[in-house]
């Protein structure tokens, strides 16, 4: 089955990325988890962190910092991330998950979102001059077929510019009771 993927665009003033690159993050909601280590590196997380913010408008909770795989597990900016992934994620599909991107090492969206009702999305965001990677659409699609979650491509546009959202197609397997799932 194929799946079709429209870009959810967002747009932003180039005053609050240039503000977040100086350290200020006023914006962003106190309840945020954000890493000290992004101070250290802000600029990249710019999209990841607006992105999220405009998400949780739309009622939706989550991190940047998780891990689908079994990389990184001591370090603790990722343990919050961990933890709802456990929360959220049956262990036997996300068990089947791990096995099916044995040695990939890239792909994995940049934000993992849930809401109370349970409901779950998994984020790739791009900003201009950013594009899309193979890697990146085939994690989507591990996602949607085996975990059974959803999956979007968010794009960050600066205010002034206009930006048409394009389309991906991504391949869904449905498996039939995965595991006795």
């Amino acid at each position: 089955m194929i799946h079709t993927i429209k870009e959810t665009v967002f747009t932003y003033p180039q005053r609050l990325q240039d503000d977040w690159a100086k350290g200020k993050k006023e914006w962003l909601p106190l309840d945020l988890f954000v890493p000290t280590e992004t101070d250290e590196h802000s600029h990249p997380y710019f999209g990841e962190y607006f992105a999220l913010s405009e998400y949780r408008k739309q009622g939706w909770l989550g991190t940047a910092f998780y891990a689908l795989g079994n990389w990184e597990p001591n370090n603790p900016m990722y343990t919050e991330g961990r933890v709802l992934i456990a929360q959220y994620i049956d262990p036997n599909k996300l068990s089947l998950f791990k096995g099916l991107r044995t040695g990939l090492t890239s792909g994995e969206p940049d934000l993992f979102l849930y809401k109370p009702d349970s409901s779950l999305l998994f984020v790739v965001v791009k900003k201009e001059n950013e594009y899309l990677s193979d890697a990146e659409l085939i994690c989507l699609s591990n996602i949607k077929s085996v975990l059974e979650c959803d999956v979007e491509i968010a794009y960050l546009a600066e205010e002034k510019n206009n930006y048409k959202p394009k389309s991906y197609d991504i391949k869904v397997v449905q498996f039939p009771n995965p595991l006795g799932v």
